[in-house]
């Protein structure tokens, strides 16, 4: 079953990093099933890419939950160490001089992957706008993530036997099957496509109204007047916040942001607001100091102005206001 997923994940989406990762974590979770049939002196080559399975888990949720402007350098770091100390522990003659730094460190690593993997699916699960993208997303990681954590835990601390991982495993491979043949398309993010010639897409810019019920044609204006009174500019505004202030169920209001105005992420589209409003002061306002600026609009740090004005825009604030508020040379 997991050779089928595997393959169909290759065929559809190999092109993505994420999928990519994905199909290494088939792998290396499998290599739990094949390991007593290798041979011995293959032994610890098998243990080397079962301890990557915690590490790849962590990669495929913050690939697939998290804005890839958001820096996780130190986990990046410690996931490769997770493998990477245990693969030199095995080249180096499995040294009692360095069973700590290379095995028993890394070996402790696995299971704040597994932890920091689940936060990255429960802490950015509300800012996917897409219903039935962050139904399978979820479904799909917290069915590895049950997998893989009690195969690693299981193993490491000596509770129950090999049948019992087998059993985790070949259950959450059945979710993961099941999950996939719902809605593929919506498990990662694609590489962007160029438009047709002709433009006639079937998905509009982010911030285009498509046609709406009338339903959510009221949703839609109340959201707007809203934001048009600068509620965007609330610190730690959050999906919920923003329902609760609107009288609107949060379902319907992810539905009405991302099918009205063609947003995937509640962040981004509240830093397209304030972006916009600060962008405008930069220019218009050149006494303003840019960190005045930066905390009307909504931020409580520099470093995320600064991240999600560059992403929006290119350049830094600072070189924003230099360049674009210059007089036109005659």
């Amino acid at each position: 079953m997991s050779l089928i997923l595997a393959a169909i994940i290759a065929r559809d989406f190999f092109h993505t990093l994420t999928a990519r990762l994905f199909i290494l974590l088939l792998v290396a979770a499998n290599m739990h099933l094949f390991h007593p049939w290798l041979p011995q002196a293959w032994h610890g080559y098998s243990y080397v890419v079962q301890s990557a399975t915690p590490a790849l888990f962590w990669m495929c949720c913050r690939l697939t939950f998290v804005a890839p402007d958001e820096p996780r350098r130190l986990l990046w770091g410690l996931a490769f160490y997770s493998f990477l100390g245990p693969l030199l522990y095995l080249l180096a003659g499995t040294p009692d001089s360095l069973h700590l730094l290379l095995k028993g460190i890394p070996q402790w690593l696995e299971y704040l992957l597994i932890l920091a993997g689940l936060w990255e699916v429960i802490s950015n699960w509300n800012n996917d706008l897409v219903e039935a993208r962050r139904r399978l997303r979820g479904g799909v990681m917290l069915a590895t993530g049950l997998a893989v954590g009690w195969g690693i835990f299981s193993f490491n601390m000596n509770i129950g036997d090999s049948t019992s991982r087998y059993l985790a495993l070949d259950v959450s491979i059945l979710i993961l099957a099941w999950l996939l043949m719902q809605g593929r398309s919506e498990l990662w993010r694609l590489l962007p496509q160029p438009a047709p010639a002709d433009n006639n897409t079937d998905e509009a810019p982010a911030g285009t109204t498509l046609a709406l019920s009338q339903q959510s044609c009221e949703e839609l204006q109340m959201l707007q007047e809203l934001m048009n009174q600068g509620f965007y500019r609330r610190e730690n505004l959050t999906l919920a916040i923003l329902a609760q202030e609107l009288g609107i169920p949060e379902y319907r209001l992810r539905a009405t942001i991302n099918k009205a105005l063609n947003y995937n992420n509640f962040n981004e589209y509240i830093n397209e607001l304030r972006i916009g409003e600060a962008a405008d002061r930069l220019l218009n306002e050149a006494e303003t100091p840019i960190t005045n600026i930066a905390l009307d609009v909504g931020y409580r740090t520099m470093s995320s102005f600064n991240r999600a004005f560059r992403k929006i825009h290119n350049s830094t604030p600072s070189d924003y206001r230099e360049h674009r508020g210059q007089p036109p040379h005659n």
